[in-house]
């Protein structure tokens, strides 16, 4: 599957520990890199493919008292 770019912003605490986690543990690999791994790692965790997606009411299911 090709890569999608994403923009992300984060303060300077995370971006420091993020820097300080490559320093440590991904010498070499950039920031972008690195938390593309992350992201990929939490994204495959078991719980969040187990979990099915909140498609919200079935149209049969909706009435007035459910209208916000």
């Amino acid at each position: 599957m090709p890569a999608v770019p994403v923009t992300l912003s984060v303060d300077e605490r995370v971006l420091t520990v993020l820097d300080r986690h490559i320093e440590l543990h991904r010498q070499g690999r950039s920031r972008a890199d690195v938390i593309a791994e992350i992201l990929a790692v939490w994204a495959a965790n078991p719980e969040r493919l187990a979990a099915p997606p909140d498609e919200g009411l079935r149209p049969e299911e909706l009435n007035a008292s459910n209208d916000s």
